[in-house]
């Protein structure tokens, strides 16, 4: 699980940080002094947990929070207070806990097992890629409809790269091979980025796709696909092969040998 603390105080933010990065479900944690510096990260990453201070000025946490959840419905978030002055203003915004500061190991392991308890008991989508033909994806057997036909592209080539990490400028050569990666080509790029992860989004499945500095991936773990059955040796999968994967993308023909 990836953890964002938002909180205006130094120190607190220090000791927030430290205590999630010590829990045993927590991957990783990020800390923002700053709201505005926070929704910015989520424009361009996602966490499933935001941990956030409601005593901040303006603009606070709260209002923060407001804005994620209508983005990230999924999203689980922990308000942190001082006292419970915040409490009904908090409950606005559907939080998952609220806790009164200072933040300790023993609330947090209290709450992450209760949020990861109750998400167990949640049914997971199921998401289908199909790389044998055309590339399709399908979640709980409704298409995904791209609103652009390059970042669909873009998935395929995640997919196909099977959890590995992919640079935005090795990506871009891969999609677009006789065109130079310059600042307008970059810009572009962006707005290929922020369409997959908008329409991801919009069918509930953000969590397949990630995001660390200037890498993406796909979480392979999450996908049920065509072609990892047939690198498992599924029987079905192999049987489905009819010598076409990723048609009329170029960059495919290179992982046929597979």
């Amino acid at each position: 699980m990836r953890v964002v603390c938002v909180d205006d105080d130094g120190e607190a933010l220090d000791s927030e940080l430290r205590i999630c990065r010590q829990h045993p479900d927590v991957d990783d944690a990020v800390g923002f002094t700053d709201a505005r510096a926070a929704l910015e990260w989520f424009d361009m990453d996602h966490a499933e947990l935001l941990l956030l201070s409601a005593d901040m000025p303006e603009p606070g946490g709260l209002a923060l929070a407001a804005k994620l959840r209508t983005r990230y419905p999924k999203l689980a978030v922990i308000v942190l207070a001082r006292d419970g002055r915040f409490a009904l203003e908090a409950y606005r915004v559907h939080p998952f806990s609220y806790l009164v500061k200072p933040l300790s190991g023993e609330a947090l392991d209290a709450e992450l097992s209760a949020l990861l308890l109750s998400r167990a008991s949640v049914d997971v989508p199921r998401i289908f890629a199909q790389t044998f033909g055309d590339f399709a994806v399908t979640v709980n057997g409704r298409a995904i409809h791209f609103e652009r036909a390059k970042s669909k592209e873009l998935l395929a080539l995640l997919i196909d790269r099977r959890g590995g990490e992919v640079t935005r400028r090795i990506a871009f050569t891969e999609m677009w091979e006789d065109r130079e990666y310059d600042s307008r080509a970059q810009n572009y790029f962006n707005v290929i980025v922020n369409s997959l992860r908008e329409t991801l989004r919009r069918h509930g499945v953000s969590e397949i796709f990630e995001m660390n500095g200037g890498y993406m991936r796909v979480r392979p773990e999450l996908i049920d696909c065509d072609l990892y059955r047939y690198l498992r040796g599924d029987p079905d999968a192999m049987a489905d092969f009819r010598g076409i994967y990723l048609y009329g993308y170029s960059w495919a023909m290179w992982s046929e040998g597979y």
